[in-house]
């Protein structure tokens, strides 16, 4: 049985489509057409990645050994100002996809997050931002300056609603084929 997942990653541009059958995964760009063979993924990476306007976007990346690598997401653009969330045809892809990778290369690696030292960055980064942001509040209600105070408060809660998601999902770690985590797949409508 083929499975199959279609998606336009950018606002402009065509839809890619890709079809899943035995242990070879066509990729149709409509500009190109390629097969791969799924014995030859070296790793797949799940991660979250925050959309525009609030969107919750989930990304897999597949890398193979020759270097190469394709990705699908859980969102597809259908012109320059409207997405649209796919959560049950993600999840059914690439619960299939994990699966036949598996079972054509035990080898494989199923990553979930970015990698360490970029989780590491961006942790670090996202936690000294909020800190200054609270520095800025708290230098403010010294000061008697209270509006600065709650637009600084503002940009906290806003930065922590934003950035606490992006930190908190995609920690590094590795996760079985069968059991994708749960958190990095679109929640089902």
């Amino acid at each position: 049985m083929a499975h199959t997942y279609t998606h336009s990653p950018r606002p402009v541009g065509g839809p890619i489509s890709f079809t899943l059958k035995g242990d070879r995964l066509t990729v149709d760009s409509g500009r190109k057409v390629q097969e791969v063979r799924l014995g030859a993924v070296e790793a797949v990476r799940m991660t979250y990645e925050p959309g525009r306007f609030g969107q919750k976007v989930y990304r897999t990346r597949i890398r193979m050994t020759d270097g190469k690598t394709f990705a699908f997401s859980s969102l597809t653009w259908r012109s320059l100002v409207e997405a649209k969330s796919q959560p049950e045809e993600y999840r059914s892809f690439a619960r299939a996809l994990f699966s036949a990778i598996a079972a054509a290369n035990p080898q494989a690696r199923f990553l979930a997050g970015k990698s360490g030292p970029l989780w590491l960055v961006t942790a670090v980064l996202t936690g000294a931002s909020l800190l200054a942001m609270a520095y800025l509040v708290w230098r403010a209600l010294q000061m008697n300056a209270t509006g600065i105070a709650l637009l600084g408060g503002l940009f906290a809660l806003m930065g922590i609603w934003q950035l606490e998601p992006l930190v908190r999902l995609n920690r590094p770690r590795s996760f079985d084929p069968s059991a994708p985590p749960e958190e990095l797949m679109p929640q089902e409508a």
